[in-house]
C-alpha cells in the first residue's frame, strides 16, 4: 500500500497553499565550461537537474562532467576503463539515473583496423558505472544523439542511413523505429509536449515531426516549415511544450517554437563559432562551440530593458514539459487499455469523477480493462499546467470518443488532472471530467 497520508497531505497542500520551486542549478557566474584536457573535440554536451554539465570526446572517447557553477570540467568515465570510442551524442536522464551515450567505431579505411563498436551505451549518472550496451546493426552509419519519450523510451538518430531506432525501457536490443531518405543526415532529435518527435537534416537544413502513433510506431514524417532558414543544424533540445533550442553550425543558437506545421525561429545568440551542441542549465544556454568549450549565453531572453527571468521560471517550463507529456501519454495508454501502465501511474488512493459517478482507481482499471469505458480518441485542444510545491495541476480541454456501455458517444470535456511527485516519480491523484456547453 503507498503512502495514503503522504499524498492525502500533498493534494491538501495544493489547495490551501502555494509553494515556490527551488532552482535546480545554483546561480551561474561563469561566462563558459572548459574541459582540463588537450585534443578532446566535444561533439556534444548535456546537463542534469543539479547543474552538473557533461561532455563526450569524438577523438578520445573520454566522459567528461563539471561540476554546478564550474568553469571546466574533469575527466570522468574514462575511454581506457569503459571501452569508448568516438563519443558523439549525450543526454543525462535524471529520472532513471542514467547518462545516455552515442559511441562509434573507428578505423577501417585504408586498411586501418576497426576499434570499438557503433552503439548506445547507458551509464550511472552518479557513479559512472556501465549499465548497457546496445550495438547498432552491421554495417549502420553513425550513432549521432539520443531523446526521451515521456515513458523512458530512448530514441536515437543514425546518421548517413536515415534512421531512428528505439530502446523501450527494460529492452535488450535497439529496434529501427522510422527511416526515410529526407533524414539521410539526421542529427538532433527531441521531444515536445504534443508526444511526437522532432529531427533536424544536418545537410539539408530542415526540421521534421515524426508523430508516435496509438500503438508506438512512427507516423507518417511531417515536414515543418521555419520563418527562417537553418543553416547545418545540429544539437536539438526540448526547452518548452512548443519550444526548442538548437545550436546551428552556421554560428548560432536559435529558439523555435512550434504551431502547427510551422516553427518561428528567433536567433538567440549569433557569433558563435561551429556551435554544435547546446543545454539549458538554470537560466541560461551552454552552447558547445569550436568543439572544446561551452559558452555561458542568457536563455530564456527577456524583453528589451527587462532583467532576465530567474532560473525557477526555467525550472517549471521543464517540469511543465514533463508532466503535460505524462499527461498526452496517459490518454493514448488509455485509449489502448493498457492497464498495466496505467496502474503503475495511477496512486491506490486515486479519486475519479465521471458524469455518472466517482470511484477508486481499482473500478477505474477494471472498467477499462472490461471495456465498460473505452476511450477511443481524446483530442486535445488546449493543455495547461499550474504546480503548487510538488503537485501538479493540468488542465486539458478535450474532445472524447468513447464507448460507454456499447454506445458510442462524443463529449467535449474540461479535464483536470492532480498529480504528486512521490519518490521523483509523478502518480496520478485525480482525474475529473467537467462536461462543457459547447465544442
Amino acid at each position: 500500500m503507498r503512502n495514503t497520508h503522504g499524498i492525502a497531505c500533498s493534494l491538501i497542500g495544493a489547495v490551501v497553499t502555494l509553494t515556490s520551486f527551488a532552482p535546480r542549478a545554483r546561480a551561474q557566474n561563469r561566462t563558459q565550461v572548459t574541459i582540463n584536457d588537450t585534443g578532446v573535440v566535444a561533439e556534444n554536451l548535456t546537463s542534469s537537474r543539479d547543474g552538473m554539465v557533461y561532455f563526450g570526446s569524438m577523438a578520445k572517447g573520454t566522459i567528461y562532467r563539471a561540476a554546478p557553477g564550474a568553469a571546466q570540467a574533469e575527466p570522468w568515465i574514462l575511454a581506457s576503463t569503459a571501452g569508448l570510442t568516438r563519443v558523439l551524442g549525450v543526454l543525462a536522464d535524471d529520472k532513471t539515473r542514467t547518462l545516455w551515450v552515442c559511441q562509434n567505431s573507428t578505423g577501417g579505411r585504408d586498411g586501418t583496423p576497426v576499434a570499438g563498436q557503433t552503439a548506445l551505451r547507458s551509464f550511472d549518472l552518479t557513479s559512472g558505472a556501465a549499465k548497457g550496451t546496445y550495438p547498432f546493426p552491421p554495417n549502420s552509419g553513425v550513432c549521432n544523439d539520443i531523446a526521451l519519450s515521456a515513458d523512458g523510451t530512448a530514441y536515437v538518430s543514425e546518421s548517413f542511413r536515415g534512421r531512428v531506432h528505439r530502446l523501450k525501457p527494460g529492452a535488450t536490443a535497439l529496434e529501427v523505429w522510422a527511416s526515410d531518405e529526407q533524414l539521410n543526415v539526421i542529427d538532433g532529435l527531441a521531444f515536445l509536449a504534443d508526444g511526437s518527435l522532432y529531427v533536424n537534416t544536418f545537410d539539408t537544413g530542415r526540421l521534421f515531426r515524426i508523430p508516435v502513433k496509438p500503438d508506438g510506431s512512427a507516423g507518417p514524417i511531417v515536414p515543418i516549415e521555419t520563418s527562417l532558414p537553418l543553416v547545418r543544424p545540429d544539437g536539438l533540445r526540448s526547452a518548452g511544450p512548443r519550444t526548442l533550442i538548437q545550436a546551428e553550425q552556421q554560428g548560432r543558437v536559435a529558439e523555435l517554437t512550434i504551431s502547427g506545421d510551422r516553427a518561428e525561429v528567433r536567433v538567440v545568440q549569433d557569433g558563435l563559432t561551429r556551435a554544435s551542441g547546446v543545454t539549458v542549465v538554470g537560466n541560461t544556454a551552454l552552447v558547445l562551440v569550436e568543439l572544446t568549450r561551452a559558452v555561458v549565453v542568457p536563455y530564456p531572453l527577456a524583453p528589451a530593458g527587462a532583467q532576465n527571468p530567474p532560473a525557477p521560471a526555467t525550472v517549471q517550463t521543464n517540469a511543465e514539459q514533463e508532466v503535460l507529456n505524462l499527461s498526452k501519454t496517459k490518454w493514448r495508454w488509455m485509449a489502448d487499455r493498457n492497464v498495466d501502465s496505467l496502474a503503475a501511474l495511477f496512486d491506490d488512493q486515486a479519486i475519479f469523477v465521471h458524469m455518472g459517478g466517482s470511484w477508486g482507481t481499482d473500478r477505474e482499471l477494471e472498467i477499462i480493462r472490461s471495456g465498460g469505458i473505452h476511450y477511443k480518441h481524446a483530442e486535445i485542444f488546449e493543455t495547461s499546467v499550474r504546480f503548487i510545491g510538488t503537485t501538479a495541476i493540468v488542465l486539458n480541454r478535450i474532445r472524447l470518443d468513447a464507448v460507454v456501455g456499447g454506445n458510442e458517444v462524443t463529449n467535449p470535456f474540461l479535464v483536470t488532472e492532480v498529480y504528486v511527485q512521490q519518490n521523483g516519480k509523478w502518480k496520478l491523484g485525480s482525474l475529473s471530467f467537467t462536461r462543457l456547453l459547447t465544442q
